[in-house]
């Protein structure tokens, strides 16, 4: 991650969510071409029940609907899921090509734990990412309608070297969220309404540092001054975690 990223995650003690919407991959959260035309096929059986011009075009309209509501309303927080970094990860998501790079090491399990994410398997989803061609990639009907099954399907010619997994949930402030300025929210401010978060780019969600975190590593290509920064800005947030420097030219 870039070292704002990471400053982030430091002092507000919490991991960005993004909305599906925001993400490099266009086809983030979208149905598969072939699935979608299956999808219209369908509901021209749909469009049969009724004479209203209106009904007709909400029916047609149902599918891209869907892919809209889903994109803006799931959020993902995403990792690299390998036993060694990675130059290219670190090329293009390490800032200045790499040089001012921080990666945080986990595990799935304290992932699961720590991140404090709505308890509801309804709500919150930790799996592995499939990487398909959307042309040609079919999901069943069911499968196809919900947006939290879509959220774990990426591009394979972009992103196969990725190997992600990612943690899905819905873009609603709960308490366990944290605000711009730092602070977890009250109870009033996400109570009915005010839980909406449509207009963000996503939200900070709480965690449990000394839990989720086994090591902090700085990209290998970072200058002395950076490393010793890190090593600083860990020791200041009281974080108890060790820091090292990669072995992964970039």
């Amino acid at each position: 991650m870039s070292f704002t990223r990471f400053i982030s995650l430091i002092t507000y003690r919490a991991l960005w969510f993004s909305k599906l919407s925001m993400l490099q991959d266009t086809y983030e959260g979208m149905i598969p071409a072939k699935t979608k035309r299956q999808m219209h096929q369908d509901n021209q059986k749909v469009k049969a029940v009724f004479d209203t011009p209106e009904f007709h075009r909400q029916i047609d309209s149902w599918p891209d609907k869907n892919e809209e509501d889903s994109r803006e309303l799931l959020v993902v927080n995403c990792w690299f899921l390998e036993e060694t970094d990675s130059a290219r990860m670190w090329r293009e998501y390490g800032g200045s090509n790499g040089a001012e790079g921080v990666a945080i090491k986990s595990t799935i399990g304290r992932l699961s734990r720590f991140a404090l994410v709505p308890r509801d398997e309804h709500v919150s989803h930790l799996g592995l990412v499939s990487y398909v061609d959307h042309d040609s990639h079919e999901m069943g009907a069911y499968e196809a309608h919900q947006g939290h099954e879509r959220a774990f399907v990426k591009d394979r010619k972009r992103f196969e070297h990725e190997q992600e997994v990612r943690i899905v949930t819905l873009n609603l402030k709960t308490t366990s969220c944290v605000s711009m300025e730092g602070r977890a929210y009250t109870e009033e401010e996400v109570a009915g309404r005010n839980m909406n978060n449509g207009e963000s780019p996503g939200l900070y969600i709480g965690v449990y540092l000394q839990g989720l975190l086994t090591e902090v590593v700085v990209s290998m290509a970072a200058q002395a001054w950076f490393e010793k920064l890190v090593r600083r800005v860990v020791e200041l947030n009281q974080v108890p975690i060790r820091v090292s420097r990669s072995k992964i030219a970039v």
